[in-house]
């Protein structure tokens, strides 16, 4: 295969994986109108991921040991083409039970047929070019710049139609056109490598079982999983500059947008490159974490003013570079950790278990820090926490580092 088809795999499967999660996860952008379109309470709104975490936490493994007995080329699309098909069950707003049941739907069509494969699918296109913090670093950049795309695309749907439960319909339409579209594209696109199909599933559940007893992998998971929780306390940036440092919303809102969106889109795969340079990704996440992790201590101690406002935005800049270099990066390590690809799948399983469990807690908990505190002592417990888990995140790299060095000098001894 050559190289530029291999770069055609890695945009379809980064199409895909820039928009399969944007039904499951609706009520970020159209909490009102779901909320208005289905008639439910916040705490049933709360529900909603709820019930889609619990499917997720439990389907990551056996989604590792899938994704190495089925081929990536089949698992993407029926993961793609499965989820179009739930929004558009859901687009008929069913009862309160059955949009649970689609819910856990998502869980299953995203996470046991896509996410595993996704990461998968790009280890096979890195193998080959040798190239792996690149690949991954751009599959975190082309899934933005496609997540980005859909998501105006949707909005400028939902406005169109009237911005209510007629707009939402429109917009879950389009999502679900697009997914059925792009899973057929997709299986088109994708090749299947010779290393896929060939395992037997006995085979693969001893493998699993393998990978799962494999001290390094669980730390490549910390790193995922301190990191995410690290990484998700950038949402709580965009509020601190209008509450603390006196940003307008609008302000505020258009900064939000460059950060979660363009800094994404360079940062991911420049991590990836640098990472590739360096000659150990782990290494290059030990330093970068460890970075962002220091300029996150920045704001305990700065004064919160109007004044200090371009400092307060150059920080969270740099601090958002970080974080999306890392995130183009932590799921490129199972080549270093010396996995074979045939047990990729399982690998990834492991990594993406631990690496989204903060989903249970960490919303949870920084929000009641804002509660509990006013004002910046709120924030400031908000960055203390991020900064826990950010020097965990480096603990986990730090020892796993180590341990590759010394597993280096047994082979070359």
């Amino acid at each position: 295969m050559s190289n530029a088809k291999r770069y055609i795999n890695l945009i379809a499967i980064s199409l895909g994986g820039g928009i399969i999660f944007r039904l499951a996860y609706l009520r970020d952008v159209f909490y009102d109108p779901l909320q208005e379109a289905l008639g439910v309470s916040n705490t049933q709104m709360g529900l909603l991921i709820t019930f889609m975490a619990i499917t997720c936490f439990f389907t990551y493994i056996p989604a590792g040991w899938l994704v190495d007995l089925v081929p990536v080329k089949y698992l993407i699309p029926a993961g793609l083409i499965s989820t179009g098909l739930l929004g558009f069950w859901e687009s008929t707003y069913p009862s309160f039970t059955v949009i649970l049941i689609i819910q856990m739907g998502y869980g299953l069509t995203t996470t046991l047929l896509f996410w595993d494969a996704m990461i998968k699918g790009t280890r096979i296109q890195a193998e080959a070019l040798g190239d792996h913090g690149k690949m991954f670093g751009l599959l975190e950049g082309f899934r933005g710049i496609v997540g980005a795309l859909a998501s105006f695309a949707a909005l400028g749907l939902f406005s169109k139609f009237g911005e209510g439960p007629e707009g939402l319909k429109m917009t879950i339409y389009f999502y679900s056109a697009v997914l059925c579209a792009v899973g057929v594209l997709t299986f088109f696109l994708l090749d299947k490598n010779e290393v896929e199909g060939n395992v037997k599933p006995k085979e693969a559940l001893v493998g699993l079982f393998k990978v799962m007893k494999m001290k390094k992998v669980w730390l490549a998971g910390g790193i995922v999983f301190f990191g995410y929780a690290f990484y998700n306390g950038l949402s709580f940036m965009s509020p601190m500059l209008t509450e603390l440092f006196g940003m307008s919303q609008t302000t505020a809102s258009a900064v939000s947008i460059i950060r979660q969106y363009a800094i994404g889109i360079f940062a991911a795969p420049l991590g990836g490159i640098i990472a590739d340079k360096m000659g150990s990704r782990v290494g290059f996440l030990k330093n970068v974490i460890f970075i962002g992790t220091i300029c996150t201590a920045v704001f305990l101690v700065i004064p919160y003013s109007h004044s200090t406002l371009g400092i307060g935005i150059a920080i969270m800049m740099i601090i958002a570079v970080t974080i999306f270099m890392m995130r183009g990066t932590y799921y490129s390590t199972t080549n270093e950790l010396g996995i074979s690809l045939a047990a990729a799948g399982s690998a990834a399983g492991i990594m993406s278990l631990l690496g989204n469990f903060p989903d249970f807690y960490i919303f949870t908990l920084m929000g009641s820090m804002l509660d509990k505190f006013e004002g910046a002592m709120g924030y400031k417990m908000v960055f203390l926490i991020m900064i826990i888990h950010g020097l965990l995140a480096v603990l986990c790299a730090a020892v796993l580092y180590k341990m590759l060095k010394e597993e280096k000098k047994q082979k070359t001894a």
